[in-house]
């Protein structure tokens, strides 16, 4: 018996390649959709968690903390550190209390807050929260 009709087979080879092929592409199109670039929120708590950690490790501006006051050393701290496109504000506040931005100070936009605890120098125990809130520019 042979095979008259060779056309047919091939058409079937194509067809059966193409649906391989459009499969892939499909496969690959929504792999790189779940592998898109951190979302802005985990960059800002990011850069805020790494502020943050340099206050707490530096002795003076812990002390500053500690005081109760956001010395310029603080601010200073926080606008090399921090990207551009964020603008953000500090507050200190004794522990436990809340610690919220005063209400004129709030934006009319999505705020991300992070904050850290300074209990302690060598001298006393007077527990300080370092809070800090950004918003995109």
């Amino acid at each position: 018996m042979v095979i008259k009709n060779k056309n047919g087979w091939t058409s079937v080879i194509e067809v059966f390649v193409s649906i391989l092929l459009i499969s892939g592409i499909i496969a690959l199109t929504i792999n790189s959709s779940t592998l898109q670039k951190p979302k802005i929120s985990e960059q800002i708590y990011s850069s805020q968690i790494l502020t943050l950690k340099i206050i707490q490790i530096d002795d003076e501006l812990r002390a500053d903390v500690l005081e109760g006051q956001v010395s310029a050393e603080i601010n200073n701290t926080i606008d090399q550190t921090i990207p551009n496109y964020l603008e953000c504000k500090s507050k200190i506040c004794n522990f436990p209390s809340e610690c919220n931005l005063d209400p004129e100070a709030i934006p009319n936009k999505e705020i991300y807050a992070k904050s850290i605890l300074i209990t302690t120098n060598m001298a006393s125990y007077n527990p300080k929260e370092l809070k800090l809130f950004c918003w995109e520019k």
